[in-house]
């Protein structure tokens, strides 16, 4: 019996948006995008949601960041270059724990948006 939960692997437009986070300079990132090889899916936040928790198995380096939110955010524009939400990357003892899309407006989105409507800033 094991206490770790159930996973997949990441799709690619996970692994791609997780990609264009992590490529921002921050202190942890390059131990962040290292994880990313091994990293798998293991639940979604809703039945509907694009965001989902993130498990990094043992014996995979931590990075040396503070629990929370990595200082890199991804501003999402819709098609027209209307503002619609941002992704985030949530980090917990050093491993990344979660993706999450959140959004502004009314309509939740159900996918996660093509990286080429991201951008990054570190803050």
């Amino acid at each position: 019996m094991t206490d770790r939960p159930a996973t997949r692997p990441l799709f690619p437009l996970e692994q791609r948006v997780l990609v264009k986070l992590l490529s921002a300079e921050f202190p942890g990132a390059q131990e962040l995008r290292c994880q990313l090889t091994q990293t798998r899916a293991t639940r979604p936040w809703g039945s509907e949601s694009p965001s989902i928790d993130l498990d990094v198995p043992p014996g995979v380096p931590e990075a040396a960041i503070e629990d929370g939110i990595i200082p890199a955010i991804g501003t999402v524009t819709d098609d027209s270059g209307e503002l619609f939400g941002e992704l985030l990357v949530w980090v917990s003892d050093g491993r990344l724990s979660a993706l999450e899309f959140s959004w502004y407006g009314d309509t939740a989105p159900m996918e996660l948006p093509d990286p080429g409507l991201v951008t990054v800033a570190v803050r």
